[in-house]
């Protein structure tokens, strides 16, 4: 598959994910949430399971890692969901992006380019006018 078709997938799934929390979420609680949803991820894994590359060094730790850090976001996620509108709920949570940028440049020496600060600047811009209100 192509990497724009990846692309195309990987935002269609968070998207609808996102928008499926918010349906969740005003059903059951965000705990409750969270273990439906690693269950949901367990599915995926045991379907995938004889793929995986078994074994317990660093980086099998960092995926468990990974898997801990979704879950808890998501729980936060289900938490705001109760109380706000997914249509600006979505945008702010979205400033996420900020975090894997900064610990890309700074833990990582990914280079800070002009073209990534203005890409940046316009995607923050974008998620404000997305997240306030029109009037």
């Amino acid at each position: 598959m192509e990497a724009s078709a990846y692309l195309t997938v990987c935002i269609l799934m968070w998207g609808m994910a996102i928008f499926t929390m918010k349906l969740a979420g005003q059903g059951l609680d965000p705990m409750t949430l969270a273990v439906f949803n690693a269950g949901g991820q367990l599915l995926i894994g045991v379907l995938l399971f004889s793929r995986a590359s078994i074994g317990f060094s660093k980086h099998h730790l960092l995926g468990i890692a990974v898997g801990v850090l979704f879950v808890l976001g998501n729980m936060a996620f289900y938490k705001l969901s109760q109380t706000s509108q997914v249509s600006t709920l979505a945008p702010l949570t979205a400033l996420h992006i900020a975090v894997p940028i900064l610990l890309g440049i700074i833990l990582l020496g990914e280079p800070v380019t002009i073209r990534k600060g203005v890409g940046v600047l316009f995607a923050l811009l974008a998620l404000y006018f997305l997240s306030s209100s029109d009037s």
